[in-house]
C-alpha cells in the first residue's frame, strides 16, 4: 500500500484526511515565542486573534523528528509513502523531508519513497493529496501515483484575494514593491501561483469586483476540465467561501465543492480576510471524484 503524507499546509477537512488515511505533520507557529503546533494547539482564528492585537506571528519548519517518525513508522509497516510538501519557494520543508527521506533509503531498500515538491499550498496540496491517495486505494503503482502527482503538481491553479498585502511582504511571499497597491483605499490584489511562487494578477477596486475577477480567471482556465472537484479557502470569513462557491455555481456549473478554513501557519502569512479557489487547469491521466 502507498500511503500519502502531507504537512499542515495542506488544507483538507479532517473527515477526508481520516477517511483517505492522508498522514499530516504540523508546521510551527510562534506567537509572543510560544511555540504552538498547526491545526493542533493552535487553529487559524487564534492566530487572527494575535495578530488583531498587533503580534506579528512566526512560522517554522515541521519537526524533523515527527517527519522521520512518520517516514520511519511506514518502513517498519513495508509500506511505500509519498511526502507531497509545500511549495519550496515558500518554505524548506521539501529539503528537510528530501534529507530525512535519505537517512532512511539506505536502510529500508526494499520500501518505495519519495518526496514530491506540490509547488503550491493550501487546499491545492489537498487536492494532489486527494486524488494520490485515492490513486493509492484503487492499486495503482508507487512510480504512476508519483508521476500523477508531478503532473498534477504543473497544472493545479491558485487564485486567490487577499484583504492586506503586508503580510505577505512581512512573510517574503511577495516584494515589497508590488505591495506597495495595498495602501491605495479598497484596492484587492488578485493573486496567484506560478512555478511555486506567488505573483500578483490583477488589483480590483472593491470586493465584489475582486471575487468577480476571481471568477472570470478561473472561466478561463478550468475550460479544458470542467468536471472536477473545486477547492475554495477562507481567512477567517465563511460567508466569502460560500459566496465564492454560489457563484462559481452559477456561471460554471460545477457540483463537486471542498470548503474549508486555511490552516495557522499559512494564516500567519495571508492575514485576515481573504479567499481562494483551487483547480486543476488540464485534466490528467486518471482522475477519481
Amino acid at each position: 500500500m502507498v500511503r500519502v503524507i502531507v504537512d499542515s499546509s495542506c488544507d483538507l477537512p479532517d473527515e477526508l484526511l481520516e477517511e483517505y488515511e492522508i498522514k499530516s505533520v504540523s508546521q510551527r507557529v510562534y506567537i509572543n515565542n510560544r511555540e504552538y503546533l498547526d491545526k493542533v494547539t493552535i487553529n487559524a482564528k487564534e492566530v487572527y486573534e494575535a495578530m488583531k492585537k498587533g503580534i506579528i506571528p512566526q512560522t517554522s519548519l515541521p519537526r524533523p523528528m515527527e517527519i522521520y517518525g512518520h517516514f520511519k513508522q511506514c518502513c517498519q509497516e513495508g509500506n511505500d509513502f509519498i511526502y507531497i510538501a509545500l511549495s519550496s519557494k515558500f518554505s524548506g520543508t521539501y529539503q528537510l523531508a528530501v534529507s530525512l527521506m535519505q537517512e532512511l533509503q539506505g536502510q529500508y531498500d526494499k520500501v518505495r519513497m519519495d518526496v514530491i515538491d506540490s509547488k503550491s499550498g493550501s487546499t491545492a496540496i489537498g487536492l494532489i493529496a486527494l486524488q494520490a491517495a485515492k490513486l493509492a486505494r484503487a492499486g495503482l503503482g508507487f512510480d504512476m501515483i508519483v508521476r500523477q502527482i508531478c503532473e498534477l503538481a504543473d497544472h493545479v491553479e491558485h487564485i486567490f484575494m487577499v484583504q492586506d498585502l503586508s503580510w505577505l511582504i512581512r512573510g517574503g511571499r511577495i516584494s515589497r514593491t508590488e505591495g506597495i497597491i495595498g495602501s491605495i483605499l479598497n484596492v484587492k490584489p488578485i493573486l496567484h501561483v506560478k512555478d511555486g511562487a506567488a505573483e500578483i494578477l490583477e488589483k480590483v477596486r472593491g470586493r465584489k469586483k475582486a471575487l468577480d475577477s476571481i471568477v472570470n480567471i478561473m472561466e478561463e482556465r478550468i475550460k479544458d476540465f470542467p468536471d472536477q472537484t473545486i477547492g475554495i479557502s477562507y481567512a477567517w470569513d465563511q460567508d466569502i467561501a460560500y459566496e465564492m462557491r454560489d457563484m462559481i455555481k452559477q456561471r460554471l456549473e460545477v457540483k463537486n465543492f471542498i470548503i474549508n478554513e486555511i490552516g495557522a501557519a499559512l494564516a500567519s502569512h495571508l492575514g485576515i480576510g481573504g479567499v481562494g479557489v483551487f483547480f486543476f487547469n488540464r485534466e490528467p491521466d486518471f482522475y477519481m471524484e
